[in-house]
């Protein structure tokens, strides 16, 4: 995979989950151990990193991190909140597992683009 491929993998797969998700519906992101998020894919604002107030914590709280799709350093899941189809990042394969036909069928058409090998 190129940087560029990197560069525009944010832009693509934010869309394909806009695309395949209603007005309301909600998702999970969840980076393996650390930070889950409940979000909606339209709103930008919660996809992001915060700043979590928490007193037990040295400094008074931590960074709560938004997982990126691209599982550089942790397993990431992207899954619909109702299970529907799911988007797994393994960090040491550098590999990505694609559950549920209507997102199967998306990156079908655009795997190529982000410089994927499919396995079978």
């Amino acid at each position: 995979m190129k940087d560029t491929h990197l560069d525009i993998m944010d832009y693509i797969i934010r869309n394909i989950f806009i695309d395949i998700t209603k007005e309301n519906e909600r998702m999970y992101a969840l980076d393996w151990e650390h930070s889950g998020f409940l979000y909606n894919p339209r709103n930008k604002e919660e996809q992001k990193s915060i700043w979590m107030k928490d007193d037990r914590y040295l400094g008074g709280g931590y960074n709560a991190y938004f997982p990126p799709f691209f599982p550089d350093a942790d397993y990431y899941f992207f899954i619909d909140e109702n299970f529907r189809f799911g988007y797994l990042g393994h960090p040491w394969r550098q590999e990505v597992w694609i559950f549920g036909e209507l997102l199967l069928h998306k990156f079908e058409q655009i795997y190529p683009k982000l410089g994927w090998i499919k396995l079978k």
